[in-house]
């Protein structure tokens, strides 16, 4: 059992895990035998675990007639959280990305909290992994979570943000959702932005007739699904080299 493992044991647990966080996402394999154990021992501090550490978040009211500000789903979803270099697993939460903020509820779930974005290194939603990048790393994007798309040499990821809006309808003004992501491909320690099919070929110059034949072969438009063209490009590119 958890509660009888020594503390010694525990603190090890979460220094490993941590400098893993603090580099990189997490590999599953890592955290598979450990992760479980120390989600139970969370779990036994009830409203006193560290995940419950942040300000009730603000609803929008009645402020939005169209759409709402969560990323993908307003439903509450399972994730897991990487807090202050702890795991947190099984976590219902909801990501929004007008406030680009991640959302849990108390423990007596009574309201929502609003984690401190600064103390969230990573988190995962079903099919999506999202890492916070600074200002500091790079000039070329500002801080917020990023979902990255393809981890390797080569790193792509996609910033998933909505935005409100007002539209006029006969004499009232409506606020209304509108959803965009940008891309960006880490090469070279240096962040490029890639809004289209000829600047992704420009950043892989070097290898520009391999890749336009791999785009050929796998037959999907970059307008179409971008995100999918830029994972797949990046790990070719990888392979490559």
């Amino acid at each position: 059992m958890i509660a009888a493992m020594p503390k010694r044991s525990i603190l090890l647990l979460f220094y490993i895990l941590s400098k893993q966080v603090s580099g990189q996402p997490i590999d599953s394999s890592v955290y598979e035998s450990t992760g479980n154990a120390i989600n139970i021992y969370y779990q036994s501090l009830r409203e006193e675990s560290p995940l419950y550490n942040g300000s009730e978040y603000l609803e929008y009211a009645y402020t939005i007639q169209e759409g709402d500000p969560f990323f993908e789903t307003s439903n509450w979803v399972n994730g897991t959280i990487y807090f202050e270099g702890m795991i947190f697993q099984n976590v219902p939460m909801l990501y929004d990305i007008v406030k680009d903020q991640v959302i849990i509820r108390d423990f007596q779930k009574v309201y929502k909290i609003n984690l401190p974005a600064d103390k969230v290194q990573q988190f995962t939603l079903p099919g999506h992994n999202f890492v916070r990048l600074t200002h500091g790393q790079s000039d070329q994007i500002k801080t917020g979570f990023y979902e990255q798309l393809y981890n390797g040499k080569i790193q792509a990821f996609a910033k998933r943000e909505k935005k409100l809006i007002e539209k006029y309808g006969g004499l009232q003004i409506y606020n209304v959702v509108i959803s965009q992501s940008r891309y960006y491909i880490k090469k070279d320690g240096y962040y490029y932005s890639v809004n289209n099919k000829r600047e992704l070929l420009n950043i892989f110059k070097d290898k520009k007739k391999n890749v336009q034949q791999y785009l050929k072969k796998i037959g999907i438009k970059f307008k179409s699904d971008p995100a999918t063209v830029i994972a797949l490009v990046a790990e070719y590119y990888d392979k490559l080299n």
